[in-house]
């Protein structure tokens, strides 16, 4: 099957992966960057931000195993100059997820190549969705399936949205006290002390 994905379509599978980014922390661009020597992204395309990942929805054309492998290629292509140009410190490592919007389902014999696409990890992580058929919407399917399985965006609702800072989480009285000796004294010597120690006497049961 071939044809451009409708903008409706194509505005309704943004619009999940904007309520699952939102939630990790990443912001749509409102505008595609200007690359160089790469594919021209499909109209539809768009592209999320963090200081720890770039996510690119990139619209193919046909579900045939040949476009498929083509739009790949060209995607990973773009998304690999658009890690290159990131403003960001080179300590930092920066993920990429390219995301595949096929028009339907995939032809079966697609399926070989798809396996192919998904497996790779070649310059970043690729993910291939297509709208719901009517029978999973009336069932309460969203409109695109297979968007929560993107790597990094398949969280439970109850998980809270990321910061873009790093932050120390909370320990315990125990824990803080052996995180300071750790840090005075270094890992060695307190193992040497804790292997030293008395074993607790057992309690009379």
């Amino acid at each position: 099957m071939s044809g451009i994905i409708s903008p409706t379509d194509i505005a309704a599978c943004a619009d999940a992966l904007e309520h699952l980014c939102a939630r990790v922390a990443m912001a749509r661009q409102t505008e595609l960057p200007r690359l160089a020597d790469v594919a021209e992204p499909p109209s539809g395309a768009a592209l999320w931000s963090s200081n720890y990942a770039q996510l690119v929805l990139w619209p193919v054309a046909s579900n045939e195993g040949e476009v498929i492998a083509r739009a790949t290629d060209e995607g990973e292509g773009w998304l690999d100059a658009v890690l290159a140009h990131a403003d960001r410190s080179p300590a930092i490592p920066l993920d990429g997820y390219l995301v595949l919007a096929l028009p339907a389902a995939p032809a079966p014999e697609a399926d070989e190549e798809i396996r192919k696409v998904e497996l790779s990890a070649r310059i970043c992580r690729k993910h291939l969705v297509w709208p719901s058929s009517p029978e999973a919407v009336a069932e309460g399917a969203g409109p695109w399936a297979r968007v929560a399985d993107v790597t990094m965006l398949g969280l439970p609702d109850a998980t809270a949205a990321a910061s873009n800072g790093l932050y120390w989480p909370e320990i315990g009285g125990n824990a803080e006290a052996l995180w300071q000796e750790l840090q005075h004294k270094g890992a060695p010597s307190v193992a040497q002390s804790d292997a030293e120690a008395p074993i607790p006497a057992e309690k009379p049961v």
